[in-house]
């Protein structure tokens, strides 16, 4: 018996290598440095040859769990940053894209008021005066509160000298405060020309206004008609 014992020894040796060298050659292989798998953060356990065969299953089963988180934590920070790409692009395009600006251009109509006319009178002469003269036939009481928003008014009268000399003038003339107004026309021709004033203003309240003349060389003149023109 004791003639076997080394045999059997060796036998058992053997058999003990090839369980050793078989369970070594199933044992799953790590990720490669490439892959999606970090060998850093995961730390392997060494065991011994001695490790029973439920110490090695539940040591492969920690790190497959171990594995498994790595790998959805990976996924959920791709999806992070796939998301925050995603934003970053919509808000450069805001940014990038030119704001469009709505002008409405409200067109206001505004009626501008028709010129009114006053008649003063028409017909009359001869006046040869040569210094200023009120002609009783054109004669009027004016009051501008009567035209609200007037801008101005002008004399407007045609009338002529005899003769071609000298000259013939014709004013409006305030009678209730004995002064003129900026209306004066002159003319120098023996035919009938309508004459327009520069604009005036009339002083407040109601006055009594008249025709006024002269001709400095004497000469006839006379008045075909006259009036006032009330702009606004």
């Amino acid at each position: 018996m004791i003639r076997f014992l080394p045999f059997i020894l060796v036998i058992f040796l053997v058999l003990g290598g090839l369980g050793y060298w078989r369970f070594f050659a199933s044992k799953p292989s790590l990720p490669s440095p490439g892959s999606d798998y970090s060998t850093d953060q995961i730390q392997f356990p060494v065991t011994g040859a001695d490790a029973t065969l439920e110490e090695k299953v539940e040591i492969l089963e920690e790190i497959a769990k171990k594995l498994v988180a790595q790998k959805a934590t990976t996924t959920d920070l791709d999806s992070i940053n796939t998301s925050i790409a995603e934003l970053k692009t919509k808000v450069s395009a805001l940014e990038t894209a030119s704001p469009t600006t709505t002008t409405t251009t409200s067109t206001q109509t505004s009626t501008s008021k028709s010129s009114v006319y006053i008649p003063l009178g028409s017909g009359g002469g001869p006046w040869g005066n040569q210094d200023w003269y009120s002609t009783p036939e054109y004669q009027i009481a004016l009051d501008p509160a009567n035209y609200p928003g007037y801008s101005g008014m002008v004399l407007e009268v045609t009338f002529r000298l005899a003769e071609s000399a000298g000259t013939g003038s014709v004013r409006l003339y305030n009678t209730t405060d004995s002064s003129a107004t900026s209306s004066q026309l002159d003319t120098t021709s023996s035919e009938f020309v309508l004459k327009n004033s520069a604009s005036f203003k009339l002083p407040t309240g109601s006055k009594t206004y008249k025709l006024q003349i002269k001709s400095t060389d004497g000469k006839n003149l006379f008045i075909q008609s006259a009036r006032i023109k009330v702009n606004f």
